[in-house]
């Protein structure tokens, strides 16, 4: 076992860093967007995008980034440059990506216009289609690194680490600087507000990452295997044919749908259902994250005895019965509504370690796979093929938020519809889970 090892220990931070950049991004805009350009009533924040409108503004963002995933994958598989066929898409790619994200958080009209739905529509999806241009060749750089099976889950627990510490920045620590100042910092313009402000730090937090990955991982040298010669479709085809691929693809869409969808709500139902604040959903957030991250550990060991499949299948068993919980927050006979709350997203602790650990594993055993069925390294284009369905899920998270909160409600009065958001949730991870089971590789 200690033999197998491709890294130094430095060697696996300074790629895992990289996976920080991954994290904050999304989670900021995931968690915050479509509460700072459509809040809930009653909470003295201004409205900037309709409700309706904001879930499929986002979503536009995220339909161009699933649309070009596969097209990044296939360009990446086919690079030949002194840098590798991965490093100089994240080198040239983040700089624009982190500008475009910033520029979103600040709309052109302060109050609800049509014109700032264009102005985020056109911002996110400039993010979001070079979000793409970045991470999936970043990805794709770990079944390249180390072909042992132990390393990769190794290596994948600390690039969820350093995920996770992106969530706490872009989930919680800007839940608290919004809190903080959401309707003006002191001494600076008043439209300026924790929401630009966190948005700012994030994009610097996303530069360093990212660039720590790039200007510090060297590829390995090129190889026969490399030289991919399908054309596109036949690349797109080709993996689709992979047998344990298509179970694979089917979880992690169904699991992407449901916990964006739940991470949409946290901040509506902290102040609307539990009572609490922007403060309170941003340490509610990082608590459930630092619960996850100490439960890396025994995740990984887990995997070990049980077996990848099975121990991420345990972890589905746990979202299936916290899920549900969601819909009964603030109904128990015992307890405050924040406290209910708090334990019932707390138990999601142990599925969110799993989730963030194994899908990188499972899917660089994919790709293995696929190298005997093909003879070709073709990283990139999985990579690329799993985005073009995740981003298009996880964008379709904030259309039925919207969805649910139009039609039940969102506010304190009547905060139905953010409770539901919990049992629609466990629905597309019941349906993840029954077809994962078909994936044929036990360990």
């Amino acid at each position: 076992m200690a033999a197998e090892r491709a890294l130094t220990f430095g060697q696996q931070l300074s790629y895992a860093v990289g996976n920080m950049g991954v994290g904050l991004l999304p989670t900021l805009i995931g968690s915050w967007a479509m509460y700072y350009f459509s809040p809930p009533p009653g909470e003295g924040l201004p409205s900037y995008i309709p409700l309706m409108v904001v879930g499929w503004v986002l979503f536009i963002g995220r339909l161009g980034e699933a649309i070009i995933n596969p097209f990044i994958g296939y360009w990446s598989d086919r690079t030949r440059s002194k840098l590798g066929r991965r490093i100089p898409y994240i080198m040239y790619g983040t700089l624009p990506m982190t500008i475009a994200a910033v520029l979103m958080w600040f709309p052109l009209v302060h109050r609800e216009s049509m014109i700032n739905a264009a102005w985020v529509a056109v911002m996110m999806t400039g993010m979001c289609v070079l979000f793409a241009v970045v991470v999936a060749p970043y990805l794709s750089l770990l079944p390249e690194l180390t072909p042992y099976n132990d390393e990769r889950i190794r290596l994948s627990s600390i690039m969820a680490v350093f995920e996770i510490v992106g969530l706490l920045l872009a989930g919680g620590a800007a839940g608290v600087v919004i809190d903080a100042w959401k309707t003006g910092v002191p001494g600076l313009p008043a439209a300026f507000n924790g929401f630009n402000l966190s948005a700012m730090a994030v994009g610097a937090l996303t530069l360093a990452a990212f660039y720590t990955t790039a200007f510090r991982v060297k590829e390995r040298e090129f190889t026969p295997s490399k030289e991919v010669s399908f054309g596109f479709r036949a690349s797109f085809g080709e993996s689709l044919k992979n047998s344990a691929f298509p179970p694979y693809l089917f979880m992690v869409v169904a699991f992407r749908i449901g916990i964006d969808t739940v991470v949409v709500v946290i901040p509506y139902m902290v102040t609307t259902v539990m009572g609490g604040t922007e403060l309170h959903a941003g340490f509610i957030q990082m608590g459930i994250m630092l619960a996850a991250i100490a439960l890396f550990y025994p995740v990984t060991i887990l995997s070990d005895r049980l077996g990848k499949k099975k121990c991420f299948l345990v972890g589905s068993l746990g979202f299936l019965v916290v899920m549900p919980l969601v819909v009964t927050i603030g109904k128990w006979p015992f307890l405050s509504p924040m406290a209910q709350g708090i334990v019932v997203f707390l138990l999601a602790a142990f599925p969110a370690a799993t989730f963030s650990v194994l899908p990188r594993p499972l899917l660089a055993d994919i790709i293995d796979h696929d190298e005997k069925l093909t003879t070709y390294r073709r990283e990139a284009m999985y990579n690329g093929v799993e985005g073009l369905f995740t981003r298009s899920a996880s964008g379709l998270a904030w259309v039925l938020s919207a969805t649910l909160f139009y039609l039940f409600g969102n506010s304190a009065e009547n905060p139905l519809g953010v409770l539901l958001c919990g049992p629609v949730a466990a629905v597309f991870i019941l349906a993840g889970t029954l077809v994962f089971r078909k994936y044929p590789f036990e360990r």
